[in-house]
């Protein structure tokens, strides 16, 4: 079953205030509980915007509301699964988190509060890890079910895997790309800045700003019929996200280049 096109919820690892992509502040609507120890806020939020980019699912003949339910049960468990995947990598290293569920995905507050440069890497790579050996282990069962087996599957637990499958693959490669403030902006981040302490701010912002432009153009050309990349995400919400957090890099490269960077502080100006 194809998914509908829709925006990317965006993964933090990270305990800082960026100016598009805020903790929100907990409300009385707030859903909250504990997991395996770590304290979890779900603001509603989540499930609005969860239910907005699945609602192709209630127009479509071959789908309906069940099959909404069940996108917003998948994207609910994925994200949860990618912040767990940074909480228990934290924890690994001696720091520990908290994790919010809200309108742009998910974020693991405190996880990579580490000194070593190397642990923040391994934080910030595990969850989208931890999303793909889901990815593999579902493949794994789906494969060895046999073509039959599959076949006579009820179709909502089908398509239950389907989604896990499809949101756990593209999702966390995503979240892998330099872009700030993903997961794979904050590893380009801190790779950039342990090879040259003096200026890797200033080029991990411009790799992000440069990566996250081309996609915005990318969503709109592909979208109008133009020249389309496979796997890279079309349509007007992706390229809204992409051109807003090319801003936020240009934004914070602009501040950047007021401030005198140095090891061993590894923290941003506008951490502090």
């Amino acid at each position: 079953m194809p998914l509908p096109r829709t925006i990317l919820p965006v993964t933090i690892a990270a305990d800082q205030e960026i100016a598009m992509l805020l903790e929100p502040p907990p409300s009385p609507y707030d859903i909250n509980f504990r997991l395996f120890g770590t304290p979890v806020r779900i603001s509603p939020w989540f499930w609005l915007v969860s239910v907005i980019f699945g609602w192709d699912f209630v127009n479509s003949p071959n789908a309906g509301p069940l099959f909404l339910a069940i996108w917003v049960f998948c994207v609910f468990v994925s994200i949860l699964l990618h912040e767990f995947g940074h909480i228990w990598a934290g924890k690994a290293f001696g720091s520990d988190g908290t994790i919010v569920l809200y309108s742009f995905g998910g974020l693991a507050v405190g996880s990579n509060d580490l000194r070593r440069r190397w642990q923040r890497v391994v934080v910030s790579a595990a969850g989208p890890a931890i999303q793909l050996i889901l990815y593999a282990a579902l493949w794994i069962a789906q494969d060895r079910m046999g073509d039959q087996a599959w076949a006579d599957m009820p179709r909502p637990l089908r398509a239950t895997i389907v989604m896990l499958m499809e949101i756990n693959l593209f999702w966390p490669l995503f979240n892998l790309v330099p872009v700030w403030p993903l997961d794979g902006g904050m590893i380009s981040r801190e790779l950039c800045t342990g090879a040259s302490p003096r200026s890797g701010l200033q080029i991990s912002l411009r790799i992000s700003f440069a990566v996250a432009l081309l996609l915005a153009i990318h969503a709109i050309a592909a979208d109008r019929g133009s020249i389309r990349i496979p796997c890279l995400p079309t349509g007007l919400y992706p390229a809204i996200l992409f051109a807003a957090l090319a801003f936020e890099s240009y934004q914070l490269l602009q501040q950047s280049r007021f401030v005198h960077y140095e090891p061993p502080d590894d923290s941003l100006p506008w951490e502090r």
